[in-house]
């Protein structure tokens, strides 16, 4: 099963695994399942990590970049339709990043590795417990 994941899902699979549930530990531990991140979230990630934005330790770009290709996940691409998608949800969740992963959770019938709960005032299947 594909699996799309939010960007804290990220972090906490590469920084802090005890944060995730036991459900989602498992899905992202099966060799079965395709972990996909969308570039949105690969951008709000690095650029915090650029910033000085996430203090975790031993952070840097080239480290979380590390880290991520070693999950072994598919990146999602944004093209103009999921642009013009994404600026029509209605707005319910303010953040453009993760709007985006919304927009494409739903073009792509991916579910969600979330625990915000405002994804799920979307029609999308999000996956937490």
């Amino acid at each position: 099963m594909k699996l799309l994941l939010d960007s804290h899902t990220l972090l906490w699979a590469i920084y802090a695994p005890p944060m995730l549930t036991d459900r989602v530990r498992e899905l992202l531990a099966d060799k079965d399942n395709e972990l996909v991140i969308s570039h949105a979230v690969l951008w709000e990630i690095l650029n915090k990590v650029g910033r000085g934005k996430l203090l975790l330790a031993g952070t840097s770009v080239a480290g979380t970049m590390q880290r991520i290709d070693e999950l072994g996940v598919t990146f999602l691409p944004i093209d103009r339709s999921l642009i013009l998608s994404a600026a029509s949800l209605p707005h319910h969740h303010s953040d453009p990043f993760d709007r985006m992963v919304i927009a494409q959770a739903i073009a792509n019938n991916i579910p969600v590795l979330t625990r915000d709960d405002e994804f799920y005032k979307y029609d999308i299947q999000g996956i937490w417990q």
